[in-house]
């Protein structure tokens, strides 16, 4: 029995006729209901066949497919081949039918449509995306190219703005030469590499003030050429600033390179030209004083540089730049350090460093130099100190000099008598630490200088206390 059930539906697929596919489909089912267990699932495949096939073998068709036809050629193939004959109807009735994907057949038929003569470009357009709208899997890219190759241009530029796909739009809209549209949608995509794309093709193709003020009016495409070209294009950069008058950032653009030169002639010529792009501006005299000083410190660490005695005191080799590259600070200091003294001066009188600045760079300079004797002569010569003299106690006994440290805490009138006794005990001097809290009478303070008081000092601290116990 399921040897005739199977071949009935075997027949059933051969038949041409209709009658008889009924006839022995009947038969097979027939035989179905005296079985006990058959698997329905050949009947049911074979049933969709044939009325796939008597769909096609149809007179207004007229495609007389056979079964092993129609297994050999598949059904996405003959939905092709429909297409192909222009029976859209037919295909999407089959492809719904089969599950089969129905997004070719709506672009066929819309190509189809956009190379018909019909004059009204605006009609078709609205025919073609009523018939596909809501069809999210549709390209409307591929049915725009084919309106443009048919030279419906304004057809295909009104197509594309169907286009969810800012990838099939940009490529096409730039073929079409609708440059600035094109530039627009990428920039609404919001994806860079496709902005870039299209910012190097105008860039090719325009001249560069065209391109300049295309870009000009539409900030993102602006910022994101400007980004691009700081690193890969800064002679481009260079245009755009001056295109747009922004000649303080042309000017850093200029003082950049400048310090990436290893000449000094180079740096130099580059700060003149960043200084020459400031001239004329009332807004950036601090920028233009800043590039006048830079080229100033150039020339003056050539001079350092050339100077033998002072490449002697550095330890530096001949031919070695000591000085290049240092901030005014930095070369404060070294001169400092190297025991060039006047030249510090005449370096700060020259670029008017600011006296406590100066102060604090000679102090760390003398420290590094250890030069312990004109530390002292300057807490001797000078009764008042810029920066204060509890900065000469913190630096000199972070140095580990303790002794010299002590001689600035008497000079230290600011702080109060227990701060400068605090002050001695770090410099291990509890007996002056006493007499400091003996000038207020701190009994508690002197009786807690006990525990770190030896031998002589420790008699000197017990005596403040006696006296102090005395008076009461």
């Amino acid at each position: 029995m399921i040897d005739a059930v199977d071949s009935c539906i075997a027949a059933a697929g051969h038949e041409f006729s209709i009658f008889w596919q009924k006839q022995l489909l009947k038969a097979s089912s027939l035989g179905k209901t005296i079985l006990d267990l058959y698997d329905s699932d050949a009947f049911v495949t074979m049933c969709e066949t044939i009325r796939v096939l008597n769909a096609v073998r149809f007179y207004e068709i007229g495609l007389p497919l056979s079964y092993d036809q129609y297994f050999r050629l598949g059904p996405e193939r003959l939905v092709k081949r429909l297409v192909n004959r222009r029976e859209y109807l037919l295909a999407l009735r089959l492809s719904e039918y089969l599950n089969l994907p129905t997004d070719r057949i709506y672009v066929h038929w819309a190509c189809q449509k956009v190379r018909a003569p019909i004059s009204d470009d605006e009609a078709l357009c609205r025919v073609i995306v009523d018939k596909l709208n809501g069809k999210p899997r549709v390209s409307f890219e591929e049915i725009a190219k084919a309106a443009y190759n048919e030279g419906r241009q304004g057809l295909a530029t009104s197509l594309l703005n169907y286009e969810r796909r800012a990838g099939k739009q940009v490529p096409l809209l730039l073929s079409m030469e609708e440059d600035v549209i094109a530039l627009d949608k990428a920039i609404e995509s919001g994806d860079t590499d496709l902005v870039l794309y299209v910012l190097l093709h105008l860039k090719g193709k325009l001249p560069l003030a065209s391109f300049f003020r295309t870009i000009n009016s539409r900030p993102i495409a602006s910022a994101l050429l400007e980004s691009t070209a700081v690193v890969q294009d800064r002679n481009l950069l260079k245009d755009l600033y001056y295109q747009d008058d922004r000649r303080i950032d042309g000017s850093n653009l200029l003082i950049a390179e400048a310090f990436t030169q290893a000449e000094t002639t180079t740096k130099l010529d580059k700060l003149r030209s960043a200084s020459k792009l400031l001239q004329d501006t009332k807004e950036s005299t601090f920028q233009a004083r800043s590039i006048e000083e830079a080229q100033r410190l150039l020339r003056l660490h050539d001079a350092l540089d050339a100077d033998s005695n002072l490449a002697e005191a550095a330890g530096v080799a001949d031919g070695l730049r000591y000085f290049s590259g240092q901030s005014l600070n930095k070369t404060l200091f070294h001169l400092t350090r190297l025991g060039s003294t006047k030249r510090a001066a005449k370096v700060q009188t020259d670029f008017k460093v600011p006296e406590r600045t100066f102060w604090w760079i000679r102090l760390r300079g003398l420290i590094a130099k250890r030069d312990w004797c004109e530390i002292e002569e300057i807490g001797a010569r000078n009764k008042r100190s810029p920066i204060g003299w509890e900065a000469f106690y913190n630096e000199v006994l972070g140095a580990g000099n303790p002794k010299l440290a002590a001689t600035f805490v008497a000079k230290c009138t600011s702080l109060a008598p227990l701060e400068r006794a605090d002050m001695y005990v770090k410099c291990g001097m509890v007996a002056k630490a006493a007499e400091e809290a003996s000038k207020i009478k701190d009994i508690n303070y002197l009786e807690g200088l006990r525990g770190k008081a030896l031998g002589k000092e420790l008699n000197e601290v017990e005596r403040f206390i006696g006296v102090l116990k005395k008076g009461r």
